[in-house]
């Protein structure tokens, strides 16, 4: 008899953030296995239930984690790279500039000049 077993947007995001607690990359082969799915039915039933794939769908959420450190944190571009769980600042930075049009620095100066912190000049 076939079942239809639902993805866990809970589950998944779990998974992604408990790779951020450990440095560690987010795999949709490895989530699969914790899941008790094969890789291509889990990125299968993944993109039908969410509309994107599994990978980009991760992908985003290494970037987007990385961008909140870069714009409210002193950590280095190597170690939030490492933070958000891409392997080498090399693929951080490729990723990076891909998905903004623009490096991680040039991303950090620009969220920190629109920053809201209020001005001592005035003071």
């Amino acid at each position: 008899m076939a079942y239809r077993v639902e993805v866990c947007l809970d589950a998944v995001d779990a998974y992604i953030d408990g790779c951020f607690a450990s440095e560690g990359t987010p795999r949709v082969a490895e989530l699969a296995g914790m899941l008790g799915l094969g890789r291509e039915t889990l990125s299968r039933r993944f993109a039908a239930q969410f509309g994107a794939p599994l990978g980009e769908y991760m992908k985003q959420r290494q970037l987007a984690f990385a961008q909140r450190l870069l714009a409210s944190s002193p950590l280095s571009t190597q170690r939030i790279a490492y933070q958000a769980g891409f392997g080498t600042r090399r693929s951080f930075y490729r990723a990076f500039r891909r998905a903004t049009g623009m490096s991680p620095a040039d991303f950090r100066r620009r969220s920190q000049n629109v920053s809201t912190h209020p001005s001592t000049r005035d003071e």
